[in-house]
């Protein structure tokens, strides 16, 4: 029978790719998106499952007897919310043995409908500011530094959260949010330094490059990496270069900023000595991966679970790198402290473990280095643009690899390579 002339089929398939595109919408790697449609076809009955999932794209074909059809969906906007991801992972893990169109249909409407902003703007805001603050500290600025880096952050992400919600260009969004947290911190600084304010005196406007930090786009560098890892280089490489020309469009609304008022990201001083200075980074990365976990739209346990295992691989991470070990290494030993965390607090699937891993990975990635590369490129000093890019590009390789290699301890199908697309697409 041909499957345009099988209703049932058709609407079994249909619910099937809109399970895969609301994840891929939410922000998930491809991994994931493939293991949840192969489960969700298999509920409904299908013998094979077939999928190949780019950035914004899932093609599928399903066979059921004689009968397939594919399907080719485009989803438009790629975006962040680990809740919905949290909630579609747990549909999809949780579905009978056989269910029907309408059951799965229903539950996705319930999702669509049910799970949306978990935090209010003004929080989601503040959380941005929060993120960059903690990154400011961890990158040695002082304390006067880091909160109108807080401010700044917080005015940028302000910006974003309103072109988004009008569905502006993404890559023009990035960079007028990194224009206006530059814009909003120099602001700040020139008001210091015209009346200095004591609270206020050590704001030496060095810090700017902080303030854009809210951008830089954990889950896609992260999930790339991953990707690629799986040997899956059409989702891979995408998300890769989606990753990259976020990073290049926010630094060049920073680089705007630097060309008009004459900035140079300078390295800063050492504000923190001795004891003060671990309990500096504990504290800085426990609230900073609580800011990019709001950011994500993560859950209270999901946060806390994040927070704990981000901030246990940090100060691990620094220790290493304090006894002499390469940074590189350390950043490698870091991400998998954070996978085998991960794995460890999501109770046995009651969490995605991505919602939990790349939030409390996010704080280690060497974001002032990415963007002193684009500053230091765009002035034609190529010695050092290649030494920070360098710097940047082997911290976010080692970062993810270890994320990886934890993937690979804990999970037999990374380990053993299963290929999801294959007959025996349906093992879990």
């Amino acid at each position: 029978m041909d499957a345009r002339n099988d209703p049932d089929f058709v609407d079994r398939t249909e619910a099937v790719v809109r399970l895969g595109s609301m994840l891929l919408s939410s922000g998930t790697g491809a991994y994931r998106v493939k293991h949840a449609m192969a489960r969700a076809a298999k509920a409904m009955g299908m013998d094979r499952h077939d999928a190949a999932v780019s950035l914004t794209e899932i093609t599928t074909t399903t066979h059921r007897g004689d009968n397939f059809r594919t399907v080719v969906r485009e989803v438009p906007r790629v975006g962040v919310d680990a809740s919905r991801i949290e909630a579609l992972e747990k549909l999809s893990r949780n579905l009978p043995e056989t269910c029907s169109a309408n059951y799965l249909d229903s539950w996705l409407d319930y999702i669509a409908r049910n799970v949306r902003a978990v935090w209010p703007p003004w929080v989601n805001m503040m959380a941005a500011g929060v993120a960059c603050a903690a990154f400011a500290i961890l990158n040695k600025f002082s304390l006067e530094e880091a909160f109108v880096v807080l401010v700044g952050a917080g005015c940028g992400q302000a910006v974003r959260r309103t072109l988004s919600k009008r569905q502006a260009n993404q890559f023009g969004v990035a960079a007028l949010s990194g224009f206006t947290a530059c814009v909003v911190y120099l602001a700040i600084t020139m008001l210091c330094r015209a009346q200095p304010w004591p609270p206020l005196q050590h704001v030496d406007g060095t810090g700017y490059v902080a303030a854009i930090l809210f951008l830089v786009p954990g889950f896609p560098l992260m999930t790339s990496v991953l990707d690629l890892a799986r040997l899956d280089l059409t989702a891979g490489v995408p998300r890769a270069v989606y990753a990259i020309a976020l990073v290049i469009s926010a630094g060049a609304g920073a680089w705007a900023v630097c060309l008009i008022f004459g900035l140079e990201p300078l390295p800063p001083g050492q504000h923190f000595e001795g004891v003060a200075w671990w309990i500096a980074i504990a504290v800085s990365t426990f609230i900073g991966i609580c800011g990019f976990a709001v950011m994500f739209n993560s859950t209270v346990p999901m946060m806390l679970r994040a927070a704990t295992a981000g901030m246990v691989a940090n100060t691990c991470r620094f220790a290493m790198v304090a006894a002499g070990m390469p940074p590189a290494a350390a950043s490698f030993f870091g991400g998998f402290i954070v996978g085998m965390l991960a794995w460890l607090l999501a109770h046995r699937g009651q969490f995605a473990r991505i919602t939990l891993s790349v939030p409390g990975s996010v704080i280690m990635v060497p974001g002032t280095a990415v963007y002193r590369t684009l500053y230091w490129f765009n002035l034609g000093n190529t010695a050092q643009a290649i030494s920070f890019g360098t710097d940047a590009f082997i911290g976010v390789l080692a970062l993810a690899s270890g994320l990886a290699v934890a993937r690979m301890c804990t999970d037999p199908g990374w380990t053993m390579m299963r290929w999801r697309n294959s007959p025996h697409a349906f093992r879990t």
